[in-house]
């Protein structure tokens, strides 16, 4: 099943409404329960200051009146500058000697005088300094909500409350599609010129875009053009190249081997040898490409070991030694050791390269030095393959492409992947590889 796609306006317009929405619901649920706490603090408080004024005015009253009478009680209470629901105060064995309660029910939501009498837990009394019971006292206050004027008040809060949440949706929407209308046409514009680049295309231009992340994508995709036509320029150059070298040995063998059935030539010894010669020309060609395609294959491991170089230019030397010595070259190694941790078949087969180079395009009747730098623990850190003479200046920067040879290489014999072979093996294993090329030719390779 295909998922659904959105586009950037969209998702972000649907994350604003979401964030008001939750934003919504953590807000009234917040205000719910604070308020709740807070109305309940401010009525603690409030009975707390009704009670202390009431004995405050019990205990006035007992110091004048030890005996008070009902007129004097009325007397006592009648400034109270607090408004209970009620209020019944009695002596110390229970008979009430003032009750006073709202007339006006609707207002207080009384639970009257009889249920306030009735709950003896709610009773109070007033102890004087010795500790005898001087009065007992019930009262109520009408809780925040219970107040007529404070429940319109809340109700309307809430209607206010929800009209605000409307509008602010309203216009967060609106704020966010004029913000995000610029970001779509900016989007909407990179996602066109990076189709365009998927169907081929390499012209494609990009301006400056005023979000930063956006111009990093858009940076990063003229980069990514530039570099696809670079590679399929190289592709094809490489194709031809290929193409080239695969056909000059095929026509000869073509030519030779019709030449030979028609009976213009004879199969002889050295006729044969000719032939040979080229199909083995192919067979370096192939397997180089072979070794090449394997060495940047993603899934290619290599088999790392500990090698000690001495053993391996030592091995070099002796083997390249008779190639060296028919061009008057001698191959120079180091007397020290050192060792690196690689794949000793890749690395034996990238110096071939190197040395191979070297003896072909170097100087005759000049040395060849090979020269190693170590750290205290005999870790290899570089490798120099040095010889005299000199690389093309225009040819240097592409020396290590497939395929390419200087123009005075291109009569000799040779694929033109020994150095990218190197290069490849190189990369395979973490190194660098450096040339530099005046009157002397010197690669380095760089293990750390």
């Amino acid at each position: 099943m295909k998922q659904k796609s959105f586009s950037l306006a969209q998702l972000n317009v649907l994350l604003i409404v979401v964030s008001l929405i939750i934003f919504s619901i953590i807000f009234s649920f917040l205000l719910y329960f604070g308020l709740g706490v807070i109305q309940d603090s401010w009525h603690a408080r409030q009975i707390a200051e009704l009670h202390a004024s009431v004995r405050n005015r019990l205990i006035l009253l007992h110091q004048q009146y030890p005996k008070p009478t009902a007129q004097q009680m009325e007397e006592a209470f009648a400034d109270f500058e607090l408004d209970p629901t009620y209020l019944i105060v009695a002596d110390s064995e229970g008979q009430i000697l003032f009750s006073y309660r709202k007339t006006d029910r609707g207002v207080g939501r009384s639970r009257g005088l009889l249920v306030g009498m009735q709950e003896a837990h709610r009773w109070e009394s007033v102890v004087s300094s010795d500790g005898e019971v001087l009065f007992r006292f019930n009262t109520h206050l009408p809780s925040f909500v219970e107040v007529e004027a404070n429940a319109l008040l809340l109700a309307s809060s809430g209607q206010v409350l929800l009209w605000a949440l409307a509008a602010s949706l309203v216009v967060a929407a609106f704020t966010a599609y004029l913000v995000l209308l610029p970001l779509k046409r900016q989007s909407s514009h990179l996602a066109h010129a990076l189709q365009r680049m998927a169907k081929g295309e390499r012209s494609v231009s990009l301006e400056k875009q005023s979000v930063s992340e956006f111009d990093t994508i858009a940076q990063a995709s003229l980069v990514l053009q530039q570099t696809l036509q670079h590679e399929e320029q190289l592709r094809n150059r490489w194709a031809m190249d290929i193409a080239h070298d695969l056909r000059t040995p095929l026509t000869v063998l073509k030519g030779q081997l019709e030449a030979v059935k028609d009976g213009v030539f004879s199969a002889d010894e050295k006729r044969l040898d000719l032939l040979l010669k080229e199909i083995q020309r192919l067979e370096v060609l192939i397997n180089g490409l072979s070794l090449l395609t394997r060495l940047e294959s993603p899934e290619f491991i290599l088999q790392k070991s500990e090698i000690s170089l001495a053993y391996i230019l030592e091995t070099l030397k002796q083997r390249f030694e008779t190639e060296a010595q028919k061009r008057g070259m001698q191959i120079r190694i180091p007397a020290q050791d050192a060792f690196i941790l690689a794949d000793s078949q890749l690395f034996s087969r990238a110096l071939d390269n190197l040395l191979s180079n070297a003896i072909h395009y170097g100087h005759c009747d000049k040395p060849i030095s090979l020269y190693v730098e170590s750290d205290s623990q005999q870790q290899a850190l570089r490798l120099y393959i040095e010889n005299e003479g000199s690389i093309d200046p225009q040819f240097l920067p592409f020396i290590f492409d497939r395929l390419s040879r200087a123009e005075n290489a291109r009569s000799e014999d040779g694929s033109g992947l020994g150095l990218a072979i190197v290069q490849a093996i190189v990369n395979a294993h973490g190194w660098q590889i450096t040339v530099e090329s005046n009157e002397k030719t010197r690669f380095c390779l760089h293990f750390m």
